[in-house]
């Protein structure tokens, strides 16, 4: 943490000290501080480059509405918003400081029930009209079967798809990034979701294809067949669209970067592995084309 930030916090928080401790960074659109002030311990988001903020400037105001509006439907397992400088006028940088939460994120074998709880409850919510509609993560245009894929065919026919029309349906509130790396537990109980600045309004679809994606390549296709099958049965009436799991295998970029920074949280994934998976996950939505 750099003096102005350290001086913007000290003053907007009202604190005597206020110190840094450790990075809890492991992905790529911000930086977050496990800060101090005084003997409180604190979670600070930065955003050192312009790259999130080009596309989406009221970005540090979204996760503050997003924060306050998820804590009321599922308490404290959501951090809550201190304080946050939208613009850097202040901080130095766009910044939100927020409560830390104890906890530790699992990324293998989780129970699919669990998993599937909150994101069940946050759907059945109405979601934030503060907040912003969902935008799709990839190029429709620009989408193309990918080079290292053992299964060519399968690819072209998810292209296909994903150029045909998205489904229709209702907007929730949507998380927009929810996969293992964002949910912290203690032992056997969840104690943190976290990481909300893309949270938005949307069809459930979204959310529910993105943690399907990213079960698919960290555990396989069976976990993500799971996952679903754990929320449709709290949610008996969802209808889920192979579109929405199309969509999102096309979000992500050839070096799974998304996915290789849960290795920071003891993910222990390569490249190659993650192509495998990728290439299994392709399959099988293909097959149900």
């Amino acid at each position: 943490m750099d003096e102005v930030a350290r001086a913007w916090a000290m003053e907007a928080l009202g604190a005597r000290h206020v110190r840094d401790t450790r990075s809890l960074t492991f992905g790529t659109t911000s930086d977050l501080w496990l800060i101090v002030a005084d003997d409180k311990p604190l979670v600070l988001r930065r955003y050192e480059t312009n790259e999130i903020i080009d596309v989406l400037p009221r970005v540090v105001e979204y996760e503050a509405i997003a924060l306050t509006a998820a804590r009321s439907v599922l308490g404290t397992v959501v951090p809550e918003p201190i304080v946050f400088d939208a613009d850097g006028a202040h901080a130095g940088r766009p910044s939100l400081v927020m409560t830390f939460l104890p906890g530790t994120p699992v990324i293998h074998a989780l129970d699919p029930r669990r998993v599937a709880s909150p994101l069940a409850h946050l759907h059945a919510s109405a979601a934030p009209s503060d907040l912003p509609r969902y935008h799709h993560w990839f190029d429709a245009e620009k989408i193309a079967v990918p080079a290292w894929t053992r299964s060519p065919g399968a690819w072209a026919k998810l292209i296909e798809v994903v150029r045909g029309a998205q489904p229709e349906a209702q907007d929730v509130f949507l998380h927009r990034d929810y996969h293992p790396a964002n949910l912290l537990w203690r032992g056997d109980c969840l104690s943190g979701v976290v990481d909300w600045p893309f949270s938005c309004r949307g069809p459930r679809g979204v959310d529910v294809a993105h943690t399907r994606s990213n079960l698919a390549l960290v555990d396989g296709v069976a976990e993500a067949d799971r996952f679903l099958d754990a929320y449709r049965e709290l949610v008996p009436t969802y209808v889920h669209h192979l579109w929405w799991d199309v969509a999102d295998l096309f979000s992500g970029d050839d070096g799974f970067s998304g996915v290789i920074a849960f290795n920071a949280l003891g993910g222990n994934l390569d490249v190659n592995l993650l192509r495998t998976r990728a290439d299994d996950w392709a399959e099988a939505l293909a097959a149900m084309v």
